[in-house]
């Protein structure tokens, strides 16, 4: 089944490459999406693909964000199909 999910968390560290090694997990986890990060307001992903597949893009996360803080998981059950690939976007501080 097809869902879309929001991720967000609070790293302490942005500068360790996480970002492009997300893109390429999303990528193998066959997610569509994007992924919005900044020192200032954390990370946030917006995920869309097979509920398995979520399930683990999300686990990846938890093994690979090294340093995360307040995670927050919401899962909607309705794949909108507003992405096409999976993007990446750095707000400046």
């Amino acid at each position: 089944m097809l869902v879309q999910s929001e991720i967000s968390f609070i790293r302490d560290n942005y500068e360790d490459g996480f970002g492009f090694n997300c893109l390429k997990a999303a990528y193998h986890f066959d997610i569509k999406g994007r992924m919005d990060y900044s020192n200032k307001s954390g990370v946030t992903i917006q995920a869309e693909g097979e509920i398995h597949n979520i399930r683990e893009f999300l686990h990846w996360i938890h093994g690979n964000a090294l340093l995360i803080r307040d995670i927050q998981y919401i899962n909607i059950q309705t794949d909108t199909g507003r992405f096409k690939e999976f993007d990446l976007y750095r707000h400046e501080s």
